[in-house]
């Protein structure tokens, strides 16, 4: 292939790298925003129905929002494996250039390891490239916040389901 197609290649994968990664975090907002839209009409049968009359409804809410948690972890699942499959023919790609480094260099960042960045600092009278770090809470954080909330609301749902019934 000649260099131009493989910029073409790269620019396209790149592209499609950001739109799954953007699609990865607009399906965990859309999710979010379905189990806090079903409190709503939790909340109004909690206060407004007796026990027994409000047992059915309350069920019900609860399963649709274990079935919300359910396409929620799978599509998230889903989602991870899109980007990682396109972020590793990036990084396969790169391979094709002479001294490109661009997508490894993130996945390098965000797997913890140091990273020069293009950026330079004036030291010693001589610039001098700056070395990029993130820790462990940085890099983890986001997603694993996202798989709790997850799990949060699954278990909540599932306890909602089944509390009417016990007491």
């Amino acid at each position: 292939m000649e260099l131009e197609e493989w910029l073409r290649l790269y620019q396209a994968l790149s592209t499609t790298a950001g739109v799954k990664e953007r699609g990865y975090w607009t399906i965990a907002g859309i999710f979010l925003l379905a189990n806090c839209l079903l409190i709503f009409p939790l909340s109004l049968f909690l206060f407004s129905y007796e026990v027994l009359e409000g047992r059915f409804f309350i069920t019900v809410l609860a399963g649709i929002g274990l079935l919300v948690c359910i396409a929620w972890s799978l599509s998230q699942r889903r989602s991870t494996q899109e980007i990682e499959h396109v972020s590793g023919l990036l990084r396969s790609i790169e391979g094709q250039f002479a001294g490109g480094d661009f997508h490894r260099s993130l996945h390098k960042l965000l797997a913890g390891e140091e990273v020069c960045i293009p950026s330079t600092s004036w030291k010693c009278k001589e610039w001098h490239p700056e070395v990029a770090h993130m820790g462990p809470a940085t890099r983890l954080l986001p997603r694993v916040s996202i798989s709790l909330l997850q799990v949060v609301f699954l278990l909540a749902w599932a306890t909602l389901a089944t509390v009417p019934w016990i007491i």
